[in-house]
């Protein structure tokens, strides 16, 4: 039991009548009755045993009613209410294994009851290892974090690992599996015995599954009562956990039981059954990622191939290339040769992960297929129109001779000889200028494209070419500087027509170019709500594919506004973690990581994620992308006092000049304007002032943007740095004095000092404050 358990459980006492323990078997709810109660009068009862319901003797001061979720009667359920009104004097201390159930929670409405639940019986760092010493045991402190990790603080498997320990000198994996197979043995004994057999089975059919709904449920296990099953679980054991309304989940360590328990329980086969079935649940729900993994995990290779098949000729913001490409990588190659549909998602898949080879090579093997077919067949048809779809969509072909192309399909479609697949010009990005193809080439004569070829886009294109025109031309035009308050209204009252004919994909390119006008006007709180608005739209509508660009921007909008700690949030939650292996869609989130690296003052790191974005802006033609990492790596190298800074600007401006896009560079503001009025570069005088004017403007809206963090008062001395970290994990005073074996007044004096060197003044903002030092990389506590 943690200090800070008890504190809380004897301001609950003090304040409350009525106390309930609702957590799991195992987390010590009885065990620590007589430390919480030392001193009081007080008396146990259980509801498995007789006298529960008796009369509650005189002078009792606290009465201890224990396994509660065995109450179902009515009557004694009323009975129990009953006895806590009719004693206004006594203290009643309610221990289940279950949730609280309703019949109680009148109690917690009128303020009289508090609950502790699992999470609170859990045991920090501090308190394992004051376990751990308290048998006799003693690890080195450097153990303990492997400790936590696996045993997770829960106390029954605290208690066995000490026994364990008593044998073994060291923690190691041996002892984590001696550990767990006593706990499973425990968790058989005690809990899923007790069980009826429609729960056993229950349970064991949904053991593989992280997670799942109550349809799910009853699609995997073929039980009808599965509701009814659940709520006996929540009722009896808290071991059901749920993620928002519908999601459920089970407790990670009994999910860990009952797996092994399904090993024993259960023959390949049989347990292969389960995810074929979980597999054709989630395929009818459309949800392709989750039933490719149980396909897989249920050998079913012709459903995977029939699935991808399916979904192959989808574009890239829905075809959901990158979590289906394990899937692709293990068909044998003689079946993906035997299917347009496989040969033209290969192509694309290869083509997203930077293997533009291979791309090509698949591109040419569709070629090949589609040479070998009859004019009048239908496959030829398909099979035609999804090299059309790829000669447009591949980013290696960048969009030079796009407009003849786009010309050619038309015609063909207007004879009804071909019909594209599904398109998506933004790819899941904010832009169609730089969404699924660069189309700075096309900003150069905009007003005549707009009108020429604003058709026959809108009729290759289908649904996703609605409100695509009106878009493209009012993005190029702000691109360039020129006021599009007119455009942007017409393309918003498009915003309805788009929402019901059209496609997410522009409805976000639409609202992405509304925000940015919104920013660079100096509202970047207005232009918060709406992407909060979009975000939450898309999250009801289940286009999720689109939230890690709408975070994304949300962040840039912090960053603006000088939000830094919302922008570490970002960085630590929802950031790309793997920079190595390079996503072609997710570069927008590159940009970004790349924008909160600058502001923390990490340049190594921000040139570290724009490195490998150079070669593939340059094979893709991506000039858009190429400019603003110029920029980028401009302003990084000007921080760093690194001369190269020059080189950068100057190409980044030439290419803006030559485009006459103004708004690239002056959305950076204040962190482009020192290196505007600094560089050497004179091609255009007038075109020059324009730039520095802009950015200017941005700089007054936003001063601190990209502005790098404050840095300490002075340096930590090394114990201030480890009572820092020991702060940061929530420890109090008392337990940072004990972890370090210095007096209490000696801690109280480091946190002073820490405080005042983090320019804070309180405890509860030390973290944050180191975070937005990254200080020992604290951001991952």
């Amino acid at each position: 039991m943690n200090a800070a358990f008890a504190e809380r459980f004897h301001a609950a006492y003090n304040r409350c009548r009525v106390i309930m323990f609702s957590a799991p078997c195992g987390c010590g709810k009885t065990t620590v009755i007589p430390a919480l109660l030392s001193g009081q009068n007080y008396s146990v009862r259980s509801a498995a045993e007789d006298g529960f319901l008796l009369p509650v003797v005189p002078g009792t001061k606290t009465l201890v009613l224990d396994d509660l979720h065995l109450v179902t009667d009515t009557e004694e359920q009323n009975q129990i209410c009953q006895m806590i009104r009719s004693h206004p004097n006594v203290k009643f201390l309610l221990l289940s294994r279950g949730t609280v159930p309703g019949w109680l929670m009148p109690f917690g409405l009128a303020g009289v009851m508090e609950t502790f639940e699992t999470g609170d019986f859990m045991l920090g760092e501090a308190a394992a290892r004051k376990m751990l010493e308290g048998n006799g045991i003693h690890v080195p402190a450097s153990m303990l974090p492997a400790i936590q990790r696996d045993i997770r603080g829960y106390p029954v498997a605290m208690m066995l690992l000490c026994r364990h320990l008593e044998r073994e000198a060291v923690y190691s994996a041996a002892v984590l599996d001696a550990v767990k197979r006593d706990l499973f043995a425990y968790f058989d004994e005690v809990v899923f015995r007790r069980f009826d057999t429609p729960l056993r089975r229950l349970l064991l059919s949904l053991a593989p599954f992280e997670s799942f709904t109550v349809e799910m449920a009853a699609a995997v296990s073929g039980e009808a009562q599965v509701g009814a099953l659940l709520d006996t679980l929540a009722h009896t054991t808290n071991m059901l956990l749920h993620d928002g309304v519908s999601v459920c989940r089970i407790y990670a360590i009994f999910r860990e039981f009952l797996v092994w328990k399904m090993e024993h329980s259960y023959t390949q086969t049989e347990k292969r059954e389960f995810f074929k079935r979980a597999g054709l649940y989630y395929e009818l729900c459309g949800d392709i990622t989750h039933a490719l993994e149980c396909y897989a995990s249920g050998g079913e290779n012709r459903k995977i191939s029939e699935l991808l098949e399916k979904h192959a000729a989808l574009h890239p913001g829905v075809g959901h290339y990158y979590e289906t490409e394990p899937y692709y990588r293990s068909l044998p190659r003689e079946e993906v040769l035997s299917s347009p549909s496989l040969m033209c998602g290969m192509s694309m898949l290869c083509a997203l992960t930077l293997d533009f080879e291979a791309s090509e090579m698949w591109y040419q093997e569709l070629q090949n297929y589609t040479a070998r077919l009859r004019r009048t067949d239908t496959e030829y048809r398909d099979a035609r129109s999804k090299l059309s779809y790829l000669d447009i969509a591949l980013p290696q072909r960048g969009s030079k001779g796009l407009i003849e192309l786009i010309g050619t399909v038309f015609r063909v479609m207007t004879d009804k000889k071909i019909r594209m697949p599904s398109f998506s010009v933004t790819s899941t990005l904010p832009s169609i200028m730089n969404g699924g193809k660069d189309f700075c080439d096309w900003s150069k004569q905009d007003d005549l494209l707009y009108a020429t070829m604003r058709k026959p886009v809108e009729t290759v294109l289908g649904r996703d070419g609605v409100g695509l025109a009106d878009c493209a031309i009012c993005e190029s035009k702000f691109e360039k500087g020129e006021d599009v308050a007119g455009r942007l209204l017409n393309l918003v009252s498009r915003l309805g027509e788009i929402q019901s004919r059209g496609t997410p994909d522009i409805e976000f390119a639409a609202v992405g170019l509304l925000v940015r006008h919104q920013v660079i006007q100096g509202e970047a709180l207005s232009a918060r709500r709406a992407v909060e608005s979009l975000r939450e739209r898309f999250a009801a509508m289940g286009e999720n594919r689109f939230l890690p660009n709408i975070d994304a921007m949300l962040c840039r909008i912090d960053l603006r506004t000088g939000d830094v700690d919302a922008a570490a949030e970002w960085l630590r939650e929802k950031a790309p973690k793997d920079v190595l292996h390079l996503r072609a869609m997710w570069r927008y989130q590159y940009m970004t990581l790349t924008m909160v690296h600058i502001q923390r003052g990490s340049f190594s790191e921000a040139l570290f994620v724009l490195a490998p974005l150079l070669p593939y802006c340059e094979i893709c033609a991506r000039k858009m992308d190429w400019i603003c990492i110029k920029l980028l790596m401009a302003i990084t190298h000007f921080r760093m006092e690194d001369q190269v800074w020059q080189l950068e600007l100057t190409a980044a401006l030439d290419a803006c000049r030559d485009y006459g896009f103004i708004m690239p560079a002056a959305q950076y503001g204040q962190a482009i304007l020192p290196l505007l009025t600094q560089c050497a570069w004179n091609r255009d005088r007038d075109f020059r002032e324009k730039l520095i004017g802009a950015a200017r403007t941005q700089a007054v809206y936003y001063p601190q943007y990209l502005k790098c963090s404050a840095v300490l008062s002075e340096p930590l001395t090394a114990t201030e740095t480890q009572v820092l970290r020991l702060l940061c994990s929530e420890m109090s005073n008392q337990e940072i004095a004990e972890t370090l074996g210095i007096k209490l007044a000696t801690v109280k004096t480091h946190v002073s000092h820490i405080l005042q060197k983090l320019g804070v003044s309180r405890r509860s903002e030390a973290k944050a404050a180191a975070e937005r030092l990254h200080l020992m990389g604290l951001e991952q506590l």
